[in-house]
């Protein structure tokens, strides 16, 4: 993603000469930052902080200031969420404009603020236009908006305008994105490429694992009803859920990074429950009405377990990651390359955030090495950019570890296999599950003894 920044920056076009799979927002942005690794995971964390704030609103907003430290103490121990909030990541930016998204909906529904139902559809349409996953939030208004009406809580006239409302103005934003790219290169890049993925429904255990590292996240499908009869904003959160959760089931690829879409929501939603259970601010119950609901108690005991569970299992989780995570070894490795070639020069990299950190360019078919894309990598695709681009190194990392050939290719293009100066070693820490290790990495250069 990084790299795809870094090329956009010095001048190459997404989805025409620079192939892409996804939606061009972020990387447009990232370019103003020219790919900078730093800055743009800051962004990403200063993003992710602006949503553990909204969320903690929202709560407040619903259900007092209880609900709003429960939701902010589970957001800021998701292991989930802690991990995409420390990179450069579509989902997590995606995510947290799509819970702004949410709170401007929720504000024009109570409120009656045809103006923040505009917002909120912005935030929907900039959301999608980061990651498709995003355009989820208009799905999930029109159902909500629809089962309203349904049930007589909402006329269908009202219905229908704040719907259109919300739909317009979500579009505002793609369409400005489709104007600058092109419609059909955008089409074909950010979507139809996206088609030819295989279900694999093994991948379907990282909700499993999203859950049991959250287990307080269960609590607002355990007591979807009682959460439900709270009120319309409770209502259109567990429709928001159960739209994401239902495409992440019916999706072809699912994994661990995709549910941090899921967080804020959830937070607010078991923040709201906690908050209710306990007899604690706004939505509290009655102790007359508790006395005929005898499972109250019992359910109370079963949303404080759940949520110590997550805390001490998250929480643990994630500190463990942060404290023993060490210099990723491919800032090493992107030193070396930097060193090793000019400014100018084309590399190759299994891994492209090695070409980021060296700040090197990448031939632009293969700035996407990654093992699930369309069309795939091959030793002829390789073998193309190696002689167009004059490449200078190719780092043999990851997938390209898989491509039969490779090393035979690069001795006949004048590649020899270089002596590296020192041992880097991988750190390996909890942030990093679910990664496949970078090693074993091997420079291959030709042509180097300008530099």
């Amino acid at each position: 993603m990084i790299e795809r920044a870094l090329m956009v920056s010095r001048g190459y076009s997404l989805y025409s000469e620079l192939p892409c799979d996804q939606a061009p927002a972020a990387f447009l942005i990232g370019s103003l930052f020219s790919g900078d690794v730093v800055s743009l995971r800051l962004l990403t964390a200063i993003i992710s902080l602006g949503a553990i704030a909204c969320s903690m609103a929202v709560s407040r907003f619903l259900a007092g200031q209880y609900a709003a430290i429960f939701t902010g103490a589970l957001l800021a121990v998701d292991f989930t969420f802690v991990r995409e909030s420390r990179l450069f990541s579509l989902d997590a930016l995606s995510a947290g404009l799509l819970i702004f998204a949410v709170a401007a909906f929720i504000l024009g529904q109570r409120r009656k603020h045809a103006l923040a139902l505009v917002f909120a559809g912005l935030l929907i349409g900039l959301s999608a236009s980061v990651k498709l996953i995003g355009g989820l939030g208009l799905v999930a208004v029109l159902f909500f908006l629809a089962v309203e009406a349904r049930a007589g809580r909402e006329t269908l006239k009202a219905s229908l305008v704040k719907g259109a409302t919300v739909a317009a103005s979500s579009m505002i934003p793609v369409a400005a994105f489709m104007l600058v790219l092109g419609p059909s290169d955008m089409l074909q890049g950010a979507v139809l490429d996206q088609a030819h993925r295989g279900f694999e429904p093994f991948l379907k255990l990282s909700i499993l694992a999203f859950f049991g590292l959250s287990v307080a996240y269960a609590l607002p499908m355990a007591y979807a009803r009682s959460l439900w009869k709270l009120g319309a904003s409770q209502r259109f959160m567990l429709c928001v859920v159960g739209v994401i959760l239902a495409f992440m089931i019916l999706q072809p690829l699912t994994f661990l990074h995709h549910m941090v879409f899921l967080s804020p929501i959830l937070a607010i939603l078991a923040g709201i429950l906690m908050s209710s259970e306990l007899g604690l601010g706004k939505g509290a119950i009655s102790e007359r009405a508790e006395r005929f609901e005898p499972n109250r108690a019992r359910r109370g005991r079963a949303c404080k377990a759940a949520f110590l569970v997550a805390i001490v299992l998250s929480g643990g989780l994630s500190c463990y990651g942060v404290i023993v995570q060490d210099e990723p070894a491919q800032v090493k490795y992107g030193e070396l390359l930097s060193q090793l070639t000019a400014e100018g020069d084309f590399v190759i990299c299994g891994d492209p955030i090695i070409a980021a950190y060296a700040d090197r360019r990448t031939p632009p078919e293969v700035v996407n090495v990654a093992e699930r894309q369309h069309p795939a990598i091959d030793l002829d695709t390789l073998r193309n950019a190696v002689v167009e681009y004059n490449v200078k190194v190719v780092v043999i990392c990851y997938f390209l570890n898989d491509i039969a050939g490779l090393e035979e290719m690069l001795s006949d293009e004048g590649f020899a296999v270089l002596a590296l100066p020192y041992a880097v070693s991988e750190a390996e820490a909890a942030l990093d599950l679910f990664q496949k290790p970078i090693e074993p990495v091997a420079f291959y250069g030709r042509d180097l003894s300008t530099v």
